[in-house]
Protein backbone atom coordinates (compact mmCIF):
# COMPACT_ATOMS: atom_id res chain seq x y z
CA UNK A 1 0.00 0.00 0.00
CA UNK A 2 1.04 3.39 -1.00
CA UNK A 3 2.02 5.85 2.33
CA UNK A 4 -0.44 8.58 0.85
CA UNK A 5 -3.18 6.23 0.84
CA UNK A 6 -2.52 4.68 4.33
CA UNK A 7 -1.97 8.07 5.60
CA UNK A 8 -5.71 8.64 4.51
CA UNK A 9 -6.75 5.81 5.95
CA UNK A 10 -5.01 6.26 9.09
CA UNK A 11 -6.96 9.71 9.64
CA UNK A 12 -10.24 8.38 8.27
CA UNK A 13 -10.03 5.64 11.21
CA UNK A 14 -9.41 8.41 13.64
CA UNK A 15 -11.87 10.35 12.90
CA UNK A 16 -14.36 7.25 13.03
CA UNK A 17 -13.22 6.43 16.60
CA UNK A 18 -13.49 10.00 17.92
CA UNK A 19 -17.11 10.22 16.52
CA UNK A 20 -17.80 6.82 17.98
CA UNK A 21 -16.41 8.13 20.80
CA UNK A 22 -18.79 11.04 21.25
CA UNK A 23 -22.12 8.55 21.00
CA UNK A 24 -20.69 6.06 23.55
CA UNK A 25 -24.10 5.71 24.41
CA UNK A 26 -25.33 4.24 20.72
CA UNK A 27 -22.60 1.97 20.21
CA UNK A 28 -20.90 -0.54 22.03
CA UNK A 29 -17.26 -0.62 23.40
CA UNK A 30 -16.52 -3.29 21.33
CA UNK A 31 -17.22 -1.36 18.20
CA UNK A 32 -14.61 1.28 19.44
CA UNK A 33 -12.29 -1.35 20.39
CA UNK A 34 -12.36 -3.31 16.58
CA UNK A 35 -11.88 0.60 15.20
CA UNK A 36 -8.83 1.43 17.29
CA UNK A 37 -7.49 -2.32 16.17
CA UNK A 38 -8.14 -1.81 12.83
CA UNK A 39 -6.02 1.63 13.29
CA UNK A 40 -3.27 -0.01 15.43
CA UNK A 41 -2.49 -2.36 12.27
CA UNK A 42 -2.30 0.54 10.04
CA UNK A 43 -0.12 2.58 12.05
CA UNK A 44 2.15 -0.73 12.46
CA UNK A 45 2.06 -0.80 8.35
CA UNK A 46 2.39 2.62 8.26
CA UNK A 47 5.58 2.94 10.36
CA UNK A 48 7.04 -0.29 8.60
CA UNK A 49 6.94 1.48 4.90
CA UNK A 50 8.31 5.06 6.65
CA UNK A 51 11.15 2.92 7.81
CA UNK A 52 11.70 1.13 4.89
CA UNK A 53 11.64 4.12 2.83
CA UNK A 54 14.38 5.71 4.86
Amino acid sequence: MKQPQLEKEIRALQSDIYQLAKKTSSYSQGEILKLSQKLDQKIVSYQKLFNHNK
